[in-house]
């Protein structure tokens, strides 16, 4: 796992290797290798043996990360082509929060504060150009509007700014959210995806609403590129199997997320068009930079 332990990331990867090791008949261990936007790990994930035996937790944040070093000129120590997706269990949309006491009833009263104050209302984000970003990006474009962006140390960090106040909107995966919504620390705007959550149902979509923004935080494997074909197959059939069991939903449904299971070849298509979407969002933002 390229990410350190407790996180969301981490949750889903030893929920995963609890059902994997029965299905498999054999231990399945979880090494956490955090670091550099998760680069350290993928890249020692990406360089493992390709017997099957060494798998990365692939997650959003890996083509993120490339095509930032990509869109710099800079040339990272793997590409999206060392690896073979195996497949996905989650693809998590982010909720659009402000905090409880805002004004807004919904997404129409904020958007026309947003309209008449351009450049006023402020976001936070787990950092610069991650999965608490980039929705802020895609739904700044999607919207037509102008928000302030305000990176933090991480994820709970960003939160906390709009529990405290400091900025007025963010945008967290359903089991960060879910719990400060229940208890009233903030109020869900809208989900940005093509549906509903079933978490959530009473929360309208931006595509709803009139905005056509989507983005997902995905989370699979992926093993070496050269792993033979038959073991990629093994491990395709056992993500799916993990997919279908109640224990690992039960795991990753109850603290409000949803499995969303996505083959090998699923999640290869996903990652080309995701790196391009994302691509494309950092050449504008560094052609911006530039002037």
């Amino acid at each position: 796992n390229p990410m350190p332990p407790g996180g969301s990331l981490d949750v889903q990867a030893r929920a995963f290797a609890a059902v994997a090791d029965k299905i498999l008949g054999q231990p399945v261990v979880v090494v956490n290798k955090p670091g550099a936007t998760g680069m350290i790990g993928a890249t020692a994930g990406a360089q493992a043996a390709p017997d099957g035996y060494t798998l990365t937790v692939g997650s959003v944040n890996i083509p993120n990360a490339l095509e930032w070093e990509i869109a710099n000129g800079r040339k990272p120590a793997f590409s999206r082509d060392d690896f073979v997706p195996i497949g996905a269990f989650t693809m998590s949309p982010m909720f659009l929060v402000v905090n409880a006491a805002a004004p807004y009833r919904n997404l129409a009263d904020f958007l026309a504060d947003a309209k008449a104050k351009p450049g006023q209302l402020a976001y936070s984000s787990g950092g610069l150009y991650g999965m608490s970003h980039l929705p802020g990006i895609i739904f700044e474009k999607a919207s037509g509007m102008k928000f302030r962006h305000v990176p933090s140390g991480g994820g709970g960090p960003a939160l906390t700014a709009v529990v405290s106040k400091h900025v007025d909107f963010n945008f967290p995966s359903p089991p960060t959210a879910l719990p400060l919504i229940r208890g009233n620390k903030i109020k869900a705007l809208a989900v940005i995806s093509a549906r509903r959550l079933k978490s959530a149902p009473d929360v309208p979509t931006a595509k709803e609403l009139g905005v056509n923004a989507e983005y997902y935080a995905w989370v699979g494997l992926l093993a070496p590129v050269k792993t033979p074909k038959p073991i990629v197959d093994k491990l395709r059939d056992v993500v799916k199997k993990v997919c279908e069991n109640k224990t690992f939903i039960d795991m990753i449904e109850g603290p409000g997320d949803e499995v969303q299971y996505l083959s090998g070849d699923g999640l290869a298509k996903h990652m080309v068009a995701e790196s391009a979407m994302v691509a494309g969002i950092y050449r504008v933002l560094i052609k911006e930079g530039a002037k």
